[in-house]
């Protein structure tokens, strides 16, 4: 993972907070800190990544300037502040401070590791979130300090728990245009590539769902397929272009029917 994209919440030098809302789909004011205290640097979030608290993962853009909410930066990982968090109500979370530096900056450009800062910006950024969270009542405790490799391994795991995901639905005739049935074997073979390619997959074979619509004739025609469904992180377009076309011949099909979604889990 050499450049991640971050999204900037509270500007450097602000005294107010900010949240993104995903249901208002702006920035809210959150609160404002103490007179004489604000954030040492650009303070965000890592888009679709879910930490331990169930928030995105914290960024703190380390830079010569600030810029505003909203604010998309292309970063690089150069470490991170591991931390567990004690809420008003006793419950203790991890939550850590990913520190990135934007690819535009010239006065850290240089900077490709957390051992690389001066020791005095680690402990004043550890001391500031000590105290903002003291304001709420919570307990902010500093760990250890992560290298950039092991900071880009907990982002990938935070990305793997990023909601929603996407479901793949393949809807495959039971029938030729003669009534004649598919064999049983071509119908396993494409489960067997599907589980060799994905690691799984959930077949709906015993109830057929019923397919209707209308021919140039204006005749109903009805038609029963098997739906295979399956469950991915993303998707490769061009791995099911090419998976499409070679079910089309072997189904004798003009045009399958191959549905994308995003779905989320409980």
């Amino acid at each position: 993972m050499k450049y991640i994209f971050c999204t900037v919440e509270t500007h450097k030098n602000s005294n107010a907070k900010y949240n993104y809302e995903p249901k208002c789909g702006g920035f809210v004011l959150a609160k404002y800190l103490p007179l004489g205290s604000v954030f040492p640097y650009d303070f965000g979030f890592i888009p679709g990544t879910v930490g331990e608290d169930g928030d995105p993962l914290d960024i703190i853009v380390i830079s010569e300037q600030g810029t505003f909410p909203g604010c998309i930066l292309k970063c690089r990982i150069i470490g991170a502040i591991k931390a567990i968090q004690q809420n008003k109500d006793g419950d203790t979370v991890e939550n850590d401070r990913f520190l990135v530096v934007p690819e535009a900056s010239a006065v850290f450009g240089h900077i490709h590791r957390v051992a690389q800062l001066p020791e005095t910006v680690l402990d004043e950024l550890q001391q500031f979130f000590i105290n903002y969270n003291k304001q709420e009542g919570k307990n902010f405790q500093p760990l250890k300090i992560l290298s950039a490799k092991d900071a880009c391994k907990a982002i990938e795991k935070a990305k793997s728990n990023s909601q929603p995901i996407k479901k793949i639905e393949l809807f495959l005739p039971l029938y030729d245009a003669s009534g004649t049935p598919f064999s049983a074997q071509l119908f396993q073979d494409i489960s067997k590539q599907l589980i060799k390619d994905f690691g799984g997959i959930t077949a709906y074979t015993r109830a057929p769902a019923i397919g209707i619509w209308i021919d140039p004739k204006k005749q109903p025609i009805k038609d029963e397929n098997v739906v295979y469904e399956i469950m991915v992180a993303e998707i490769d377009h061009a791995y099911w272009k090419q998976f499409k076309k070679k079910l089309e011949l072997q189904f004798a099909q003009k045009e399958l029917v191959i549905r994308q979604s995003e779905v989320g889990l409980l």
